[in-house]
């Protein structure tokens, strides 16, 4: 077994907390290895094809995060594949993705950052010491297992692989009560008006159903049309999936895979424009939305949501996005945020209760069941991640848990707090 480098910062997991993590950190004057275990980074927006950034704007179109996001953003402008859109029914903006330009950006905005990245890399194990820091975690590729050390370490796994490893407190709702996770379909060979309207959906699945007996959980969802491909992206196929459990996973996923091939079969027969149409791509992997969660020093609840809660001296970052719960398969609830506008995530929401040298961000962020329904979304978790990597460069310089000194950083760095 190879015994591997030492860094100031160590961060698991390259999706948006992941990657925004890395690079404030570097910025921060930190020497940062980002550690992925697919072959790309981008997380559930390219391994899952969730190629929607929704959280950069609040519902009055104000834009609620910057710095590393923001940057992301600009560089899909200067491509020319940058879309914004708004769905009337729920009143969210969100910005539409190309899966391989996403993939491109994110290679160049860490690259470019100077971070040492390592793909096909997946954490194994980790090591604290008797004072409770984490020295040093194992990662595994196709080469055989490595150790890695670090002053300070971010989990941005999403499914809070780091904090289970390193025995820092987690929080595990039960399965029933988690969100439900969704595996996005891909479709071509759409007419140029073939129906994409939720009314329309509802229809087709009715009629499908009344001729073979079969109905999804989901009736209806939302389906749009992608820059550069014009292909169609679906968000449809709802399972009720433990992503902690291996042999649930799989059942799951096989199963979400074959509710794929009935919407298929249905909008050929009954979807005005769906004729000729084919389905592109599963996933990869389905989308999940909720397993373990960080302990932290503060969780964000749900009174802080609905009221548009300010935290003017410790504030890290800013969400916009409603309360957004997928209570069930087929079920979303949505509940704004007073005034549509926006409310403030405070540094104790990432920051591990009991690891002083462990932050974990994105969907991993501390909230109560109703205010995790708002936080998860990938436009937040750049701003969440962005404020963790600045925080561990800091923590690595000297400066543990100066919540002034890492807000002063993130505003230097073009961070909207």
């Amino acid at each position: 077994m190879a015994e591997g480098e030492h860094f100031d910062v160590v961060v698991v997991g390259g999706g948006a907390a992941g990657v925004a993590a890395a690079v404030g950190a570097r910025q921060s004057g930190a020497g940062v290895r980002l550690v992925e275990r697919y072959g790309f980074l981008g997380g559930a927006a390219t391994n899952s094809s969730v190629l929607t950034f929704c959280g950069f704007f609040d519902q009055r179109r104000n834009a609620v995060v910057g710095g590393v996001g923001a940057d992301v953003l600009r560089r899909l402008e200067r491509r020319e594949v940058y879309r914004e859109m708004s769905l009337a029914w729920s009143g969210n903006h969100f910005v539409l993705l190309d899966l391989e330009t996403t993939k491109l950006v994110y290679d160049d905005v860490v690259t470019e950052a100077g971070v040492d990245v390592r793909l096909h890399s997946t954490l194994v194990d980790a090591e604290r010491d008797a004072a409770g820091l984490v020295t040093r975690i194992l990662v595994n590729s196709r080469g055989g297992n490595e150790w890695v050390s670090a002053d300070a370490f971010v989990d941005a796994s999403g499914d809070g692989v780091l904090l289970a490893a390193a025995g820092a407190g987690v929080r595990v709702a039960p399965v029933d009560s988690r969100q439900t996770s969704t595996l996005v379909c891909r479709f071509g060979g759409l007419a140029h008006d073939a129906d994409l309207s939720q009314e329309g959906i509802r229809a087709a699945v009715g009629a499908h159903a009344a001729a073979t007996g079969r109905r999804p959980p989901r009736d209806h969802g939302i389906a749009v049309r992608l820059p550069v491909t014009g292909q169609v992206l679906a968000l449809l196929v709802d399972e009720q999936v433990d992503a902690l459990d291996a042999a649930a996973f799989t059942r799951d996923e096989m199963s979400a895979r074959r509710q794929a091939w009935h919407y298929l079969d249905a909008f050929h027969k009954h979807l005005a424009g769906w004729q000729r149409a084919y389905l592109v791509e599963t996933g990869p992997q389905i989308g999940i939305r909720e397993s373990r969660h960080l302990l932290g020093r503060e969780q964000l609840t749900v009174d802080d949501v609905l009221a548009a809660r300010k935290r003017p001296a410790d504030s890290i970052a800013r969400c916009g996005w409603p309360i957004e719960d997928h209570a069930g398969p087929g079920v979303t609830r949505y509940r704004p945020i007073d005034g549509k506008g926006w409310y403030d995530v405070p540094y104790g929401a990432i920051t591990s209760v009991d690891t002083p040298n462990l932050w974990a961000a994105g969907r991993l962020t501390a909230a109560d069941r109703d205010a995790y329904a708002s936080v998860r979304v990938m436009g937040t978790a750049f701003a969440t991640g962005h404020a963790a990597g600045v925080a561990a460069a800091q923590f690595h310089q000297g400066r543990p848990h100066d919540v002034g000194a890492i807000r002063a950083e993130l505003l230097r760095q073009g961070a909207i707090i």
